[in-house]
């Protein structure tokens, strides 16, 4: 095929080789033809023009164009702006298919005198026509289009913006439409309508209709495009239109209005309720590697107290956990901790000072069911960093010797993000993120009980409490409020530990942790939202090994791992590292 005038290709291929993954964005008119991928004799996949602006009057847009017998398919083409006086095609091929396209019409696009084509086969005589139907779609995210024609599409999709309101029409057709299943031929794939309503408020009633598609002549529709369809308004609430034709209108009516499932109001606080548990590792971190390491930092070599210097010290942890939220959020992480510590004279006890910074980083995944056993899935990313005050005081003579306490500060922002195909798949993947401060303290007391030389027990208990704020996101649409969270925690357990050697020493202990609170809270278009929630209890059993490469070195090294059960289920592992200046 000859083009009269110059255009714009993404991927040009003048042989029998396939176009694909070309990209073509105009914002300004052209005369000639706007290809997403061109090739003489080969195939055209997977392409795609994006036209924002200008006036066209040219040879036509093809999001992938084959002038051979190669196909043109999985191609896009999406229109946000401009006026277009000729053809728009996902795909064209001279003699091949032309199928699983999209157009995609957003804004306030001038179309009146352009035609919106699925696909196209240049039909020359042959015998046998070629598929140019199945699986193309117009996707219309807009009100008040109008158009020459359309042709070739089996999927519908009308992604209406929350200023609808009854009676409004979304495409006006200045031709006869037909989008009744072909009853033969090489597709009889039967045509699907989908609506979806962008969020942000309630914009339609019972009984309120929509035109879909208006026709200026007559429109042909299967007999059974009066089924019902459903179209969620954001993630809020879940319409039920009836179907409707008449001599020249696809009409939508609403029959019902109700609230989405619950565990598509719930998932996106999962997001939040992820974060949260990886700011609480962080806690765990400082309130227990942390803190025993910028200990053990402190004493190397400091015979004499107020002679000794500032030791540092760094602490990582990592692993993977299951939370029990009332569903399940699935959260890999990796949390370190560096800092400077020192030892004080204070005459019979051991006063221990510092300062560190923080940081962990993760991603999860979480999973709901709805009540009709559909799979709710989402998943993101969640950072943290901070930085904290410690300090511990040990009794060291009299009947007190050995018991102590401790306590950690500690603030900073955790970033996170949600990301979920599944809460409106009408209207696309569902997504937030947010940048919100955190807070916390624990304290501690314990006692260590020197059974031996070579053999102590450390019996402890704690209390943590971490505060995450709140923040506000739309989420398709519609408003989304998350509340502050506040994690209260107690953790009761023992470490024994067993010097094999002055270079080698294991260690193993088990511990009780109960949940107080660290429940999600949030509002969706003014609605509370069910929760997911971290309280409950979990079961901690550790062992690890500290080790020293000489006996009088600064250098030493704790290696550990961890396993949960309860509430937070997995395992862990850390690894410490202290060294004197």
């Amino acid at each position: 095929m000859q083009f009269a005038n110059p255009g714009y290709v993404g991927v040009y291929r003048p042989d029998a080789s396939d176009a694909t993954g070309g990209n073509v964005t105009i914002d300004t008119g052209i005369t000639g033809p706007i290809i997403g991928g061109f090739s003489d004799a080969g195939n055209a996949n997977g392409n795609s023009v994006t036209v924002t602006g200008g006036t066209h009057t040219g040879e036509g847009i093809y999001g992938g164009f084959s002038d051979g017998s190669g196909s043109a398919s999985n191609n896009i083409v999406t229109i946000t702006g401009g006026a277009i006086s000729t053809m728009v095609f996902g795909g064209y091929s001279q003699a091949g298919t032309a199928t699983g396209n999209t157009l995609r019409i957003f804004g306030t696009p001038d179309l009146r005198n352009s035609g919106l084509v699925g696909g196209r086969f240049h039909w020359d005589g042959m015998s046998a026509l070629q598929d140019t139907r199945t699986g193309n779609t117009l996707e219309i995210h807009t009100l008040n289009l109008q158009t020459s024609g359309i042709d070739n599409f089996q999927h519908f999709r009308f992604y209406l913006p929350d200023t609808v309101r009854a009676g409004d029409t979304v495409l006006t057709v200045d031709n006869g439409v037909v989008i009744e299943t072909p009853s033969s031929g090489p597709s009889t794939a039967p045509t699907t309508v989908g609506v979806g309503i962008v969020g942000g408020g309630t914009p339609l009633a019972v009984n309120d209709t929509v035109t879909l598609i208006k026709s200026t002549s007559f429109l042909f529709a299967d007999t059974g495009m009066t089924n019902t369809t459903t179209g969620m308004a954001g993630i809020s609430s879940l319409y039920t239109f009836g179907l409707e034709t008449t001599v020249n209108s696809l009409l939508a009516r609403v029959t019902s209005i109700e609230q989405t499932d619950e565990s598509v109001r719930k998932s996106p606080s999962e997001g939040k309720a992820a974060g949260v548990a990886l700011v609480t590792q962080g806690a765990d971190l400082a309130a227990g590697p942390g803190m025993g390491n910028a200990r053990a930092a402190a004493v190397l070599g400091a015979d004499n107290m107020a002679q000794a210097g500032w030791a540092g010290f760094g602490a990582t942890s990592g692993g993977t956990s299951r939370y029990a939220t009332g569903s399940h959020v699935d959260v890999q992480s990796f949390s370190l901790m560096t800092g400077l510590a020192k030892r004080l004279p204070v005459s019979g006890t051991d006063l221990l000072v510092g300062a560190f910074f923080e940081t962990s980083v993760g991603s999860y995944d979480s999973h709901n069911e709805t009540a009709a056993g559909d799979s709710i899935t989402a998943r993101g990313d969640s950072r943290s960093n901070g930085g904290g005050l410690l300090g511990r005081v040990e009794a060291t003579d009299g009947m007190a010797r050995g018991l102590y306490a401790e306590a950690t500060v500690r603030a900073g922002r955790l970033s996170s993000d949600y990301r979920s195909d599944d809460l409106n798949p009408t209207l696309g993947e569902a997504e937030y993120d947010i940048n919100v401060a955190y807070y916390g303290a624990h304290a501690g007391v314990g006692y260590i009980w020197n059974i031996s030389e070579q053999a102590w027990l450390d019996l402890y208990g704690k209390y943590l409490w971490t505060h995450t704020t709140g923040a506000d996101v739309r989420i398709l649409g519609d408003p989304v409020t998350f509340d502050d969270v506040d994690s209260y925690r107690t953790r009761l357990g023992a470490r024994f530990g067993y010097a094999l050697n002055k270079c080698i020493t294991p260690y193993t202990g088990a511990a009780w942790e109960y949940e107080f609170d660290g429940t999600a809270h949030s509002v969706v278009a003014g609605v509370d939202a069910p929760a997911p929630t971290l309280k409950g209890g979990t079961g901690v059993g550790e062992a690890g090994i500290i080790w020293k490469p000489l006996p009088d070195s600064g250098f030493s090294l704790d290696l550990g791992a961890q396993g949960y059960t309860g509430v937070r289920e997995g395992v862990g592992g850390n690894l410490s590292l202290m060294y004197e200046f």
